[in-house]
């Protein structure tokens, strides 16, 4: 499975946010684990970076970017993706944004806990609460989890 991780996913553990913050861990120790292949978008960076900087909770921007960068793979976003966003059916741009820069990059699904926002995709989307659960039913259907 490759995956999209939503800002807020990456947010949760982040700043260990609660009650979020065990489940999108997960997504990240499934990530380590390379049991998904795990995604994020450069805007998720530029965000990441802010966050940290104007958080309360002090993390220095920098290593935290390094550290999500040994992480997760980074994928772009292009002006075609922002035309198709505009376009699309999907209210929320930035949503839009990450719905297709991730088709265009070949991504089957996007973990997120705005599950509600994705909802004209043709992705797969997950919250990760229920991370563990899709994985098992990929396993019990003998669909191929990687790749």
């Amino acid at each position: 499975m490759k995956a999209l991780i939503d800002t807020n996913v990456l947010v949760d553990v982040i700043q260990s946010r609660e009650p979020f913050y065990s489940d999108s861990k997960r997504v990240f120790q499934l990530v380590i684990e390379n049991k998904i292949e795990g995604y994020i978008s450069v805007q998720t960076l530029k965000d990441i970076f802010y966050i940290c900087k104007r958080s309360k909770i002090k993390k220095n921007p920098i290593e935290t970017i390094e550290q999500i960068i040994f992480i997760f793979k980074i994928i772009d976003a292009t002006g075609e993706d922002a035309i198709s966003a505009l376009m699309s059916d999907i209210e929320d741009f930035e949503d839009g944004m990450l719905v297709f820069s991730a088709q265009r990059n070949g991504i089957d699904t996007i973990i997120t806990r705005n599950e509600k926002d994705h909802y004209e995709s043709e992705l797969t989307i997950i919250d990760p609460k229920e991370i563990n659960q899709y994985l098992n039913t990929l396993v019990e259907t003998g669909s191929n989890i990687i790749g």
